[in-house]
C-alpha cells in the first residue's frame, strides 16, 4: 500500500511538472496574409464567394500592409476558350472598398462570360 501511494505520487509530480514546461513552450504566432486567390469553372462559382470569410481573412494584417485578391474564371470545355481575371490590390485598411472594386469586376467577368460560355 505504502508503495502504490509513493507510486501516485511521484507520477502526479511528474506530471504537474510536466505541464509547467509545457506552457514555456507555447508562443504567440503572428500569421499575416497579403494574397488571396480563386480560380474557378464556371461564373455560379464566382456568385457564390463570400465576402465575410474575405474581409476576415485580412482582419489580423496591420492597416498599412498591402493586400492583393485575385478572381479568374476559366471556361476550357467552351468552344471560345474563355479566360477571364481580375485583380484587386490595396492595403488592408481600405478592405471594405477593395471588396466593392472586386465585386464589381466579377460582375463584369461574369457578364461577359456568360456571353461565350458555350
Amino acid at each position: 500500500m505504502k508503495k502504490c501511494i509513493i507510486i501516485i505520487f511521484v507520477f502526479v509530480a511528474i506530471n504537474i511538472s510536466a505541464q509547467d514546461s509545457l506552457d514555456s513552450i507555447v508562443k504567440e504566432t503572428n500569421v499575416k496574409v497579403t494574397s488571396v486567390s480563386y480560380n474557378v469553372d464556371s461564373s455560379d462559382e464566382l456568385k457564390t464567394i463570400n465576402w465575410t470569410n474575405i474581409k476576415e481573412l485580412f482582419h489580423s494584417n496591420k492597416e498599412d500592409e498591402t493586400i492583393e485578391m485575385n478572381f479568374s474564371l476559366n471556361y476550357p470545355k467552351s468552344k471560345y476558350k474563355i479566360k477571364s481575371s481580375i485583380k484587386v490590390g490595396g492595403k488592408s485598411k481600405d478592405i471594405d472598398s477593395l471588396i466593392i472594386r472586386a465585386k464589381k469586376g466579377i460582375k463584369a467577368i461574369i457578364k461577359i462570360s456568360n456571353k461565350y460560355k458555350n
